[in-house]
């Protein structure tokens, strides 16, 4: 009997022993569950902020496209815009250019009918220089125009404008009339 009470009570202490294993292992299965849980709680806190971060960039980025987007379009109507200003800017100048003399013609013939003798003079030496083949007022500008189309040196109009006036003095002291 002895020896069958010792072995119970290595029973009884092997129960115990594996009860205070199943309430050790119950408690470490409740601590994973815990920390698991916590886990999923701090992966699902994380995944958040990153789609919330995702989303704040997409929006910059989307923002940054509309705005680039818009610049294009400008860019598309400036340059539909530009080439029609340009036309009508020089159709503008053509016109005035074209009504010019019509505009001088105008005044030089309201100048021949006035009555007095200083305006019919001038408007008479107006007529006989836009007239003449050889214009000796208007030549420096003939001579500038060519040289602007040639798109020489400005420079020169004054080496041209000194040839003339050394000419013109020549002529005139050979007693030739300027016109």
């Amino acid at each position: 009997m002895v020896e069958q009470r010792k072995q119970n009570d290595r029973m009884a202490d092997q129960s115990l022993a594996v009860v205070e294993e199943s309430h050790q292992l119950a408690e470490a299965a409740k601590v994973l569950v815990e920390r698991d849980a916590e886990a999923r709680r701090e992966m699902i806190a994380a995944q958040t902020e990153m789609t919330t971060q995702l989303n704040e960039q997409q929006s910059v980025i989307y923002t940054g496209h509309e705005q680039l987007e818009q610049d294009r379009r400008q860019i598309a109507e400036q340059r539909h815009r530009e080439p029609i200003v340009a036309a009508v800017i020089q159709n503008f100048g053509l016109i005035v250019a074209g009504l010019l003399p019509l505009v001088v013609a105008v005044f030089v013939i309201r100048q021949m009918q006035s009555q007095e003798p200083d305006h019919a003079a001038v408007a008479e030496l107006l007529v006989l220089e836009l007239t003449s083949q050889q214009p000796r007022f208007l030549q420096a500008l003939a001579w500038q125009s060519e040289a602007a189309e040639r798109h020489d040196d400005p420079r020169m109009f004054d080496a041209d404008l000194e040839d003339d006036s050394d000419e013109e003095a020549a002529e005139n002291s050979r007693g030739e009339p300027p016109f």
